[in-house]
């Protein structure tokens, strides 16, 4: 020994192994007994040898150093099994030398042999080794073929008394690491997949993806190629699942066998088997089958106790522990944490305690929270995250971190009934504040390890792998599958509260990650959960189709029976590894265009690819019949694995869920099918309950008396789910009756109260809150009212009512007569009618009764049930199809229409493709050019070279026409929502003719009316006669400007049915009369079933936010105070953390019952309900940002001895700046006061906030109110804040005018709709035509806007500084209060201000609306105080206005009060506090240095396809010296981070905002400070889809920091404004210093040819920047 260790430290260790050869030789017979030292000693040497490379040292094995001189056969076994154990325990990677003793193991035990067993052991150890390393180069058969042989010879091997346990684990371990070289070989396969199918979409990028001109669809393009590789991996199902995991099975099998005595079993390794049962039940978790997980740790418990192994007990109980507590046995999880903590040792290390007991700790917090007993659980996750947050670098402490950090979140989700302020303050001070950051660092945190455990290609990376090798040494497997199951786990946690907070996009790209790894796993059951949360996703956004498709492929899942994974016969394989040294991984060939064809070929799913819809084709097939799940239909006490599975049942389950919702938005008329598939729901809830609590009494029966058998709450969110959503669809008239949806309520709110967990509060909130919607409804109709006038006492101003009908009238003789009277009224037959392009558009009204839709319905077009009063009161009219409202901006692509109608007699000639248009009703015809006659056939877009630029232009002498085109875009069509489902009669034309004319509201078809569809007209051009035009008037017209828009396709959507979607219904269709019945039936089922089951449970209990009984209480008998009540509990209880779906609603509605009798709550309250899930989102980048700030800080700390001066200054900056952020952090933070200090404490912190407005800034918070979740609404709430000053807010009611806001919205939408229409044409004068006839539609629309506002867009103005006004208004308040007035002085000042701009009949609905008993004494004292401000100076200040996501679609600046102001938006109040602060803090910011003309970034047409924009810029451009910027390329990304985080100025001329080049990433990286303009298409366009927020890159750029950033609102023309962006640069830049950009922003739309249509389309977000 002393020879050996001497040779060792001299470095010699060739002579250091031969030293041990002589040792052993020395031993002679006794080698058995005393080898374990020296075989030590020579892996230890082999090892020094690796790490300095001598391989010929390292690769020698004891047989090789024996020479011929080799011991006997069962000696030489023994020395070799001892050096192969001894490389097991060195932690490092060991697979080449364990591979070459095994060689000389299997070259002893040959085929030949008389070792049959231990061959087949060897053989097992060589698969491990084999498994996770390449050895192709020595050995031609794979970690498979050596499990498949080692079982082929265990099967062969006799058993008998002495071979019995060893021969079972032996099989058993073979079974195991069948299962799992399988796997690792999928997993191999599928990652090699991705990387070729990424490399070959990289090549053909360019020429797949043509240059899209706004940034709408850059990330639906990034989901689109995520998707289809999701969808291309689904090469499996149930049974290619259940072949899998056989093997898994049969070794769980095999040791249920063999530890089945009491007796300890004879096995090979003890240890090693009980640790390869732990790894059985990691695997079975990471499956997707958690009762065999939980069999597989009861056998290692039992095992681990035989041994005395503490460690491992403890381990197996707690990993049983948390199963337990994910399948909702809290109680079996609380026996399973006891008997860990008996057998857990107390004793601390001199480091503190052991990671094993922090985790017992967490499961106790775990259950404590599981069972509403959060304030027992608080102090044991504070233990755990104090001591987690200690640097302790290992594997086991960094997962419990991630643990403890979803533990926290789960915690930060309560709400301030159920977690107090003092308690919430104790798990911050851990450093996490927010649900969102605690769950997003746990994901960060796993995916770390992740990539450190097996490096990167498997999970969240895009990049090619790395070298980072798995090394299968220690527990480094084990962990490896924990991690995996955990990663997945946190996944589906992470999207749930993504999409619950609005960010549905960061939801659905995380799902598709997450879906991407259960693909290469082949785990079913998390395959087919995912497929399921994305399907909801989709329907989230409307995305009807993509939905359809996600649930159609869990079906296909789950519905076949057949495996076609591998049907190939393998060849016998011979087993002859060869000794060597390992093999170097060669580089894979770039994959080739054909390779890629060749996979397309033998694909499953292929992109679908747009299809435009002639008109002149014939009409769709019909759509084929939906199929649903097989499983649903199953008897209750069925055994298949969907219906007995926890995973795959609870996956079937919330797939009948979403599929409800889906049937329900294609079709409202198939309201009884989606009542079906929820009933189906639950049934399969509460079977799968059942079962799964049965069979887990029988694997952990229960000692002692039992009161019952206990239900796990497993599936206690789809219940609660399926409760509200069955409340939601009840609040549309047409689906159910308020009886129906009361006793919906009724039963989900008993379910909700009987649950310990505190998981369904926030669906304990949205019942609530739909308890008071359908009890204002119901007062409402009671007093035969709409539900808003039910709160007119609270508020000062309310609508006048006596001048409605003159006011009417006058404004209709004033439309009409902008319209010139036709000749011909009246349209007799069809034939006149396609030659006659004339159409009438009724009016829209949205009376109470109207049917709207409800939350998480997105919109549809829906078919209404005809009243008696409807019809007498619009017998004139069709409003048999409600008109959808096209709820996005602008619109992405152009879709087919749903049904193709009869084509036009001219269709045949047109010159391009024309639609209808799925667009608003309105009231005026559509003023755009008709088709051209030609036969030119081109797709291609036209662009016409602007060579005229004078401002004459000549007047079209024919008037030319283009039909409304119908837009069933996938972000429109399918994001329609209906602001009023009117029922009506047939349309009469001849009645309408003499009116203002419209478009036609075409029906939607069922299949009864497809036979009788009509060609509708195309809408006429209003305003002159059709004249001939000359061909020198021709050719002096403008050619088009090129469109910054993006030429698509349309995709055709399949209508389908009733009876399509009802094959699965056997029953006759009934009527709606008996739909109902059928309903109430049902529900009173329902009632009798679920309260008999809770009261049973001894579950049942009231819930303590409110003191309503929901079991007693009737709609009818409750009172305002009552709905007060219950809206303001439902408030409360979401305000931490809310959803957009419900929560802005629940604001509305609180601050509608509030009115002015509380104006600071009120105004709070308005304020908290806009821009929602951009603070959700700001909240998570400012934390990101702490995070690395304080991480660097923590790394300076390190080395502050050797800080010099200059370091010192750098110190103290970034704790300036942490207090910066954290400052920040508090601001945009959602309120967490105790839920008994509302509304004190919540206006408190509101007046604190307003405080921080910059001085001279007039806030304008603009929302559209409607009573129902969803509801686009027809009144108007207008907040207006200033910094010192009271809040004023008023509710504008406009269902009533002639024109609603939501008309207006309608309108908005329909004119970006033709707008894309107009840009296809390809003849120059019909393109002229149609463009300024979108302009007038805009200008009016301008006026209608300003008009709808009436007296209160004085409030829009900032005040004047006049002085007199204050003490006017003082003496005005004074004067009125006697009098019985009960406003504000603040109102009285904003009126006064403004009242120069204010008509009559303004001064007169103000008058009348404020108090019904107004006199003449009343009108004195008004006009003695304007009389009094007539000198008043114009005012000056800033306007900034936060608009919900309906009106921020709508050009404000442009309105005629405020085109001459300094007006910008911002989307949510608390971020324009955040730009104040960081104005009044930061001194190097912009917003206070102004900003340097020297210091500016350019990109000038990256794309170089504009060549008008460089001709204007890029001479000047290139002339300014200090200039640095791009023309004609595209820019280095680093680059341009780079300079927008630098200089003070960054110009884009291009298309889009940029995002190809600076995406939503990049520009989260750093903290931006340039100033942006941004003059491509729609650069400033909020996109809403479904009842989400509006969603748009420049939010990005808020978040970041940028101060200022101009963009266009819809899509634009290069040269109109190229005229707009040369006008506003040369006249700011050329100002000198402290010229403000804003002042320049009127005259620079006048600089446009079209100044409304482009003109409009600019605006600001941010504040105002001024020139150094």
């Amino acid at each position: 020994m002393l020879a050996v260790q001497t040779s060792r430290r001299a470095g010699q260790l060739e002579q250091a192994l031969d030293w041990v050869i002589l040792w052993l030789k020395a031993l002679g017979d006794n080698i058995p007994t005393h080898m374990a030292e020296p075989v030590s000693l020579w892996v230890k040497i082999k090892i020094d040898a690796a790490r300095i490379s001598e391989e010929d040292i390292r690769l020698r094995t004891l047989r090789d150093g024996f020479g011929p001189d080799v011991p006997d056969e069962k000696v030489l076994l023994c020395l070799l099994e001892e050096e192969l154990r001894a490389y097991k325990e060195v932690a490092g990677d060991t697979a080449q030398e364990r591979y070459n003793t095994l060689c000389d193991l299997l070259e002893i035990c040959h085929e030949e042999s008389s070792h049959t067993h231990l061959r087949a052991v060897y053989l097992c150890e060589m698969a491990q080794v084999v498994c996770f390393q390449d050895f192709s180069e020595q050995t031609d058969c794979s970690a498979v073929d050596f499990t498949q042989e080692a079982l082929r010879l265990l099967e062969e091997e006799p058993e008998n008394a002495e071979n019995a346990d060893r021969l079972k684990d032996d099989k058993a371990h073979a079974s195991l690491w069948f299962f799992i070289c399988t796997l690792e070989k999928n997993l191999q396969e599928a990652i090699e997949r991705d990387k070729k199918l990424r490399e070959v979409r990289e090549q053909s990028r360019c020429v797949a993806n043509p240059i899209g001109t706004n940034d709408f669809d850059y990330e639906d393009k990034q989901k689109t190629q995520d998707s289809i590789l999701v969808y291309e991996g689904l090469h499996f199902n149930l049974a290619a699942e259940n072949k899998l995991c056989k093997p898994l099975e049969r070794a769980l099998d095999e040791w249920a066998a063999l530890l089945q005595s009491q007796a300890r079993p004879s096995v090979r390794n003890s240890k090693q088997t009980c640790s390869s049962i732990v790894m059985t039940a990691s695997l079975f978790r990471l499956m997707g089958k958690p009762l065999k997980a939980l069999e597989a740790y009861k056998l290692a418990t039992g095992l681990s106790r035989h041994l005395s192994d503490k460690h491992l007990c403890v381990g197996s109980l707690c990993q049983s522990a948390g199963l337990l507590l994910d399948m909702g046995a809290s109680e079996l999880a609380l026996a399973q944490l006891e008997q860990a903590v008996k057998d857990l040792t107390t004793e601390t290390t001199s480091e503190g305690p052991s990671s094993i007991s922090m985790l017992a700790l967490l499961l106790r917090a775990q259950y404590y929270y599981s069972t509403g007993q959060v304030d027992k659980g608080v102090p044991y996750l504070c233990e755990v995250l104090k001591e987690v947050n200690e640097q302790r670098h290992s594997k086991s402490w960094y997962l419990l971190r991630a643990r403890a950090l979803q533990t926290c979140s789960s915690y930060l989700s309560l709400d301030t009934t159920v977690l107090s302020q003092a308690e919430r303050t104790r798990i911050t001070e851990h450093g996490v504040n927010s649900p969102d950051t605690a769950l997003y660092e746990s994901l960060k945190l796993l995916c770390s390890l992740l990539v450190t455990l097996v490096g990167k290609g498997l999970y969240g990376t895009n990049g090619s792998s790395s070298d980072v090798r798995f090394i299968d040494q220690g527990d480094n497997l084990v962990v490896k599958w924990q991690l995996l199951s955990e990663l997945l786990n946190c996944s589906v946690k992470m999207v749930a509260l993504r999409s619950n907070c609005g960010a549905i996009n960061d939801a659905r790209l995380q799902c598709l990650e997450a879906l991407k790894l259960a693909n290469k796993l082949q785990a079913l059951s998390k395959c087919a959960e995912l497929l399921v949360i994305k399907a909801e996703l989709e329907l989230m956004q409307g995305e009807r189709e993509e939905s359809g498709t996600d649930l159609d492929n869990v079906r296909n899942l789950l519905e076949l029976c057949t495996d076609f994974s591998d049907q190939v016969q393998k060849t016998e394989v011979k087993i002859k590894p060869r000794k060597g040294r390992p093999a170097k991984k060669p580089q894979a060939p770039l994959p080739t265009l054909e390779d890629d064809f060749k996979d397309i070929l033998s694909t499953r799913w292929i992109a679908k690819e747009s299809i435009v819809g002639d008109l002149a084709s014939s009409p769709p097939l019909k759509a084929q019949p939906r199929r649903w799940l097989p499983s649903l239909a199953h008897e209750s006490n069925c055994e298949c694995p969907c219906c007995s599975e926890p995973c795959l049942g609870r996956a079937t389950a919330r797939w009948a869920a979403t599929q409800a919702d889906l049937v329900l938005q294609l079709d409202p008329n198939d309201a009884k099918v989606s009542l079906k598939l929820q009933w189906a729901t639950l049934s399969r809830c509460t079977s799968l309950s059942a079962k799964l609590g049965a069979k887990l009494a029988k694997l952990f029966p229960p000692h002692g008396p039992t009161k019952g058998s206990y239900i796990p709450s497993l599936m206690q969110d789809v219940v609660g789910r399926v409760y509200l959503h069955m409340a939601l669809s009840g609040l549309e008239p047409r689906l159910n009756s308020n009886c129906g949806v009361w006793k919906v309520l009724e039963a989900g709110l008993a379910f909700v109260d009987s649950m310990p967990s505190p998981v369904l509060r926030p669906v304990r909130a949205g019942l609530m809150g739909i308890k008071a919607i359908i009890s204002l409804i119901t007062l409402a109709a009671k007093k035969g009212c709409n539900s808003e006038e039910l709160f007119s006492n609270v508020w000062t101003w309310n609508a006048p009512t006596e001048n409605k009908e003159l006011e009417s009238e006058q404004k209709t003789v004033a439309a009409s007569s902008l319209v010139k009277k036709s000749k011909d009224t009246d349209i007799p037959d069809k034939s006149k009618e396609a030659k006659k392009v004339k159409t009438v558009k009724p009016k829209i009204q949205a009376p109470i009764s109207s049917a709207t839709r409800g939350k998480l319905l997105p919109p549809m077009t829906p078919v209404t049930v005809k009243s008696k009063s409807s019809v007498k009161e619009h017998s004139c009219f069709d409003f048999n199809t409600a008109v959808p409202t096209l709820a996005f901006t602008p619109v992405q692509k152009v879709k087919a229409p749903v049904s193709v109608r009869k084509a036009q007699r001219s269709a045949s000639k047109q010159q391009f493709h024309v639609f209808e248009e799925c667009s608003p009703v309105q009231e005026k015809t559509q003023p755009v050019p008709d088709a051209p006659r030609r036969t030119k056939k081109s797709r291609f877009k036209v662009e016409f070279s602007d060579e005229s630029d004078s401002d004459a232009q000549a007047e079209p002498k024919e008037k030319l026409d283009i039909p409304k085109k119908q837009t069933t875009t996938r972000k429109a069509a399918h994001s329609a929502k209906t602001v009023s489902d009117q029922p009506s009669e047939n349309i009469q034309t001849k009645r309408q003719v003499r009116g203002k004319r419209s478009t036609v509201v075409h029906r939607v078809t069922s299949s009864e009316d497809d036979e009788s569809l009509v060609c509708q007209p195309a809408p006429t051009r209003r305003g002159r006669s059709r004249k001939a035009l000359s061909r020198t008037e021709a050719e002096t017209l403008e050619e088009p400007d090129k469109m910054r828009t993006i030429d698509e396709e349309s995709n055709h959507v399949l209508d389908m049915s009733i009876e399509e979607l009802r094959t699965s219904d056997k029953e006759t269709e009934d009527s709606p009369a008996s739909n109902f019945e059928i309903l109430r039936r049902d529900i009173c089922c329902l009632e009798r079933e679920s309260f008999s089951e809770l009261r049973s449970r001894g579950h049942l209990r009231e819930g303590p936010q409110t003191q309503l009984s929901h079991s007693d209480t009737r709609p009818e008998n409750l009172s305002l105070e009552d709905v007060q009540s219950l809206l303001c509990s439902a408030w409360l209880t979401l305000q931490h953390f809310p959803s957009p779906a419900i929560y802005p609603t629940l604001c509305a509605l609180l601050a509608l019952a509030l009115g002015q009798q509380d104006p600071v709550t009120t105004a709070m309250l308005h304020a908290q309900s806009v821009g929602i899930t951009s603070r959700h989102r700001t909240i998570r980048h400012l934390a990101s940002c702490l995070k690395k700030l304080r991480k660097s800080s923590n790394e300076l700390a390190d080395k502050m001895d050797a800080l010099s001066l200059k370091e010192l200054s750098s110190t103290e900056s970034k704790t300036s700046a942490e207090q910066r952020l954290t400052q920040l952090e508090n601001t945009f933070s959602f309120p967490t006061a105790d839920s008994s200090s509302f509304p004190k404490t919540h206006c408190q912190e509101f007046i604190q906030q307003l405080q921080h407005l910059p001085p001279g800034v007039t806030v304008c918070v603009m929302s559209m109110f409607g009573v129902k979740p969803g509801q686009m609404g027809d009144s108007i709430m207008l907040s207006r804040l200033e910094k010192g000053c009271d809040p004023v807010t008023v509710h504008i009611p406009t269902s009533k005018q002639q024109h609603p806001i939501s008309w207006l919205v309608q309108e908005m939408d329909s004119i970006l709709v033709e707008q894309k229409v107009v840009s296809c044409v390809s003849e120059k004068a019909k393109w002229w035509e149609g463009r300024r006839a979108l302009d007038s539609r805009v200008e009016h629309l301008l006026k209608e806007m300003e008009e709808l506002l009436g007296c209160w867009k004085s409030l829009l103005l900032p005040l004047s500084s006049y002085p007199e006004i204050s003490s006017q208004a003082q003496h005005l308040y004074k004067a009125l209060s006697s009098r019985g007035f009960t406003g504000s002085e603040e109102m009285l000042k904003a009126l006064l201000s403004a009242f120069p701009v204010l008509s009559q009949e303004d001064v007169q609905r103000f008058t009348h609306g404020v108090s019904p008993q107004w006199d003449m004494e009343c009108e004195q004292l008004l006009q003695t105080a304007v009389s009094q401000v007539s000198e008043r100076d114009q005012p000056h200040g800033h306007v900034v206005l936060i608009l919900d996501k309906y009106l921020q679609k709508l050009p404000w600046e442009s309105i005629s009060i405020l085109n001459s102001h300094s007006v910008s938006r911002m989307p949510s109040l608390h971020s324009l506090i955040g730009l104040s602060l960081q104005k009044e803090t930061d001194s190097h910011s912009i917003l206070k240095r102004g900003v340097d003309t020297r210091k500016v970034y350019y990109v000038l047409d990256p794309d170089a396809n504009l060549g008008h924009s460089q001709d204007q810029f890029k001479e000047w451009f290139s002339r300014q010296l200090d200039w640095e910027g791009v023309c004609g390329v595209a820019p280095d990304s680093g680059q341009l981070e780079e300079a927008v985080a630098t200089k003070d100025l960054y110009i884009y001329v291009g298309h889009g905002a940029g995002a190809r080049f600076l995406d939503s990433q990049m520009v989260l990286k750093r903290q931006m400070r340039a100033s942006s303009l941004l003059f491509g298409c729609s650069s400033a366009a909020l996109a809403v889809r479904g009842d989400q927020e509006g969603h748009g890159i420049i939010l990005n750029y808020l978040i970041a920091g940028c101060p200022f950033v101009l963009g266009n609102l819809w899509d634009v023309t290069d040269r109109d404004i190229d005229r707009f962006t040369k006008t506003l640069l040369e006249s700011w830049l050329s100002a000198g210093s402290g010229a403000s950009l804003l002042d320049y922003m009127g005259r620079s739309r006048q600089a446009t040819h079209l100044k409304h249509l482009i003109g409009a389309a600019p605006v600001v977000y941010g504040l105002p920047v001024h020139l150094q």
